[in-house]
């Protein structure tokens, strides 16, 4: 066997390959075995009718055409192995001479992992940790705020008649109809009056403050943004509004009492709010690490010349819209629907997507040739740690997963591990 390799534009490989046709002929057989096994030939068990049988019994060109097929099989792999080659895509196959009794000569193109030279990573990441860095800091304030959340969280409910007031929680049912057809519909929807819950709520809000329970009310606002918003800019939307209820809400003191209540190893007070302010600094410091993270590796990718293959770019891009449909299917709604809604397109909407998709695979190639350069690895143990955590965790038993879905997760799991063990090295 022959090989010839050449490198295309934009890390794309091409392979030259020649097979003789004194090695073809163990393809042949390949071949004479693999259709003796799929047919019914008489007077043969299957697998094993002669060569000159099957030829004669599946016509030349279709015995050639799969002897072809296995030749590439069994060769494209195996070249890849033998020079070491990293392929990120499918080849593309081509047959430069095939026709039986002669060579047999192919050409593979493919795309593989571009080489790049790293810029000073050590140095963009010390620049922006002293940069970005800095001291975590906790107020006074942000400790009060919290425990009034959580004072919020414990509050204690008792339905009133009167008429609804700020700070009450308010269980309503509506229905939104435009030009007398029903949009929305809604039943015993709780909401909190003052909280401005969400930003179409609080003409809802207007409307009910001083209300009584088992009042209507009818009132019309803003089309919501969303479907077909452009056509209908000038209608709007009638509502047609019940009180159901009405609760005043009580909020607990906070007193040694109420902070021990709250936690097994909190005593009184002074504890709940040092428990509080050690929470608050560490999301603090979390949060200062991801977006750490981010400006490190969007200063890499400025400062590496790169050329993103766009195989990659297409295969993020197939990434992020199933991403978007498992977010979709959690609010009972589909990706189809939500292009609908927003008026564009599978194609607009992935055309929004590129960029930040190529900086995805741009990252990632980026971090991957860091982690060789200073050998950052993850080991079997540490996955399987992992793998058992996360299964303790979630309450299933490994043993009744599927293979394919725990290969998945381990290949997660080693990713995710190995960006941590890159970022140790890099911020800290």
């Amino acid at each position: 066997m022959e090989i010839e390799m050449e490198d295309k534009k934009g890390s794309k490989k091409e392979i030259k390959v020649t097979i003789d046709t004194e090695e073809m002929k163990k393809y042949l057989q390949e071949a004479a075995d693999k259709l003796s096994e799929e047919m019914n030939i008489k007077g043969f068990r299957p697998g094993k009718a002669p060569l000159e049988v099957v030829r004669n019994s599946v016509g030349e060109e279709k015995f050639w055409n799969e002897a072809t097929k296995v030749a590439v099989e069994k060769t494209y792999p195996k070249i890849l192995e033998e020079k070491d080659i990293f392929a990120i895509s499918q080849p593309e196959i081509t047959f430069s001479q095939s026709a039986p009794g002669n060579d047999l000569i192919y050409k593979a193109s493919f795309f593989v992992m571009p080489d790049i030279n790293l810029p000073d990573y050590k140095k963009i990441a010390k620049e922006v940790v002293e940069d970005k860095g800095g001291q975590v800091e906790v107020s006074d304030g942000e400790v009060d705020d919290t425990l009034e959340k959580i004072r919020e969280s414990r509050a204690t409910l008792k339905k009133v008649e009167r008429e609804a007031e700020e700070g009450d929680q308010v269980e309503i049912s509506f229905t939104g109809s435009v030009d007398g057809e029903k949009r929305v519909e809604e039943e015993n929807m709780k909401l909190i009056l003052g909280r401005e819950n969400y930003s179409l709520l609080k003409d809802f809000e207007d409307e009910i403050t001083g209300m009584k329970p088992g009042e209507k009310v009818e009132f019309e606002i803003d089309l919501p943004e969303g479907k077909n918003r452009e056509e209908e800019e000038e209608k709007k939307m009638k509502i047609e509004l019940k009180v159901e209820t009405v609760s005043e809400r009580s909020l607990p003191e906070l007193t040694d009492e109420f902070a021990a209540s709250l936690h097994e190893s909190v005593t009184d007070l002074k504890e709940l709010q040092e428990k509080v302010g050690e929470g608050i600094e560490s999301e603090k410091k979390a949060e200062r690490r991801e977006k750490l993270k981010m400006e490190i590796v969007q200063k890499l990718i400025e400062n590496t010349d790169l050329e993103v293959p766009e195989v990659l770019v297409g295969k993020e891009l197939e990434n992020m819209k199933m991403q978007m449909e498992r977010r979709l299917q959690q609010n009972a709604t589909t990706f189809e629907d939500y292009l609908d809604q927003i008026g564009k397109t599978e194609e607009e909407l992935k055309e929004e997507w590129r960029d930040k998709a190529s900086d995805n695979v741009a990252a990632a190639i980026i971090l991957h040739k860091l982690a060789e350069e200073e050998k950052i690895e993850v080991s079997d143990r540490e996955i399987e740690e992992e793998v058992e955590r996360h299964f303790k965790m979630s309450g299933r038993k490994k043993e009744e997963e599927n293979d394919e879905n725990l290969h998945r997760l381990r290949s997660y799991i080693h990713d995710m591990k190995k960006n941590e063990k890159i970022f140790d090295f890099l911020i800290d």
